[in-house]
């Protein structure tokens, strides 16, 4: 068999996707990037788009995916409950991939040079994915397999292997063709055939830092972090896995009592808790204002004097916007 053949072998064992492409040049992105700030990315356009800018001796480029198409149902109990992305629910997705990542180089490459990447690398993982027969680009920006649909987690590894050899990934079509389900549905008009604003995408805005306007708060509705919208509405993505978890509907109330260690221990191997319990506090306390129930106004008021002005900031927000109703 060759490596190709043992990556799928791989991949079906381990109940996720896989592909492979060369480690060329990814000249057709050079044009796309260049001018385009891309949110919490500090590579240059140089690194992006050059493989063998971090990885000289490389072959092959070995990408995966792993779907995370679960919709988990509500916990309808009357208390205040807000959303948090079924991406972020359990743990990690970077542990995850990473862990499989070094499973595969570990039993397909044990002698080969190797370096794994899961969403920190320079390269544009979507770019990867593409280049590596693991779906197309669709309306919402992401990334559409044929089998999973859009809703999977990326992972790639450069190394001098080459996994290439006596294959040829077969071209994708087309997946949306005339659907923009999602370019309708996405809550804060971010999408434009292909191409997201990150700006005005409420996933960005949510995993922002700081104070935010009061358009920004009022655009995340429920979302806590995270938005599934454009993805849920998705016809790739009708056939989905159902889950129950206390962490996908958390409740505002004990959030916003918890301590640090109590965060850490609750949200700390999530995808949520990179970005700390203020971000995530601030963002309870603007979903409180969006919910529009007068009990918001007790639980906002206790941020009003914070020393943190990103939580004054939201609970004034909460306040005002309960008040409106």
């Amino acid at each position: 068999m060759s490596l190709y053949e043992d990556m799928q072998a791989f991949a079906k064992k381990e109940n996720i996707i896989a592909g492979a492409g060369g480690a060329e040049s990814f000249t057709e992105l050079k044009a796309e990037l260049e001018g385009r700030s891309v949110p919490f990315v500090s590579f240059s356009v140089e690194r992006r788009t050059e493989p063998l800018l971090t990885m000289p001796e490389a072959k092959s480029i070995v990408c995966i995916g792993l779907s995370y198409n679960t919709v988990y149902k509500p916990i309808n109990d009357g208390r205040l409950r807000g959303k948090i992305s079924s991406g972020a629910v359990g743990t990690d997705y970077h542990i995850i991939i990473k862990e499989k990542l070094e499973r595969l180089r570990a039993e397909l490459i044990p002698s080969h040079n190797a370096m794994i990447f899961t969403d920190t690398g320079p390269l544009s993982d979507r770019a990867v994915a593409e280049r590596c027969a693991l779906g197309i680009r669709g309306r919402n920006g992401s990334i559409i397999n044929k089998d999973i649909g859009g809703m999977f987690f990326i992972g790639y590894m450069l190394t001098d292997a080459d996994f290439t050899a006596g294959h040829k990934n077969t071209a994708y079509a087309d997946m949306c063709g005339e659907c923009d389900k999602c370019v309708k549905a996405c809550p804060n008009s971010a999408l434009d055939d292909g191409r997201c604003e990150h700006t005005k995408c409420i996933s960005y805005i949510t995993q922002k830092k700081g104070a935010l306007t009061y358009d920004e708060y009022s655009a995340m509705g429920c979302s806590i972090y995270g938005c599934d919208v454009c993805q849920r509405v998705c016809p790739h993505n009708a056939v989905y896995k159902e889950g129950e978890s206390e962490y996908a509907c958390p409740d505002i109330e004990k959030l916003l009592d918890m301590t640090e260690k109590e965060f850490m221990n609750t949200y700390g191997r999530t995808a949520a808790g990179w970005r700390g319990r203020s971000v995530i506090k601030r963002n309870a306390l603007a979903v409180l204002g969006n919910m529009g129930d007068e009990r918001g106004v007790e639980l906002a008021s206790r941020f009003l004097t914070s020393p943190s002005e990103q939580l004054r900031s939201a609970a004034e927000y909460a306040v005002l916007k309960i008040r409106e109703q």
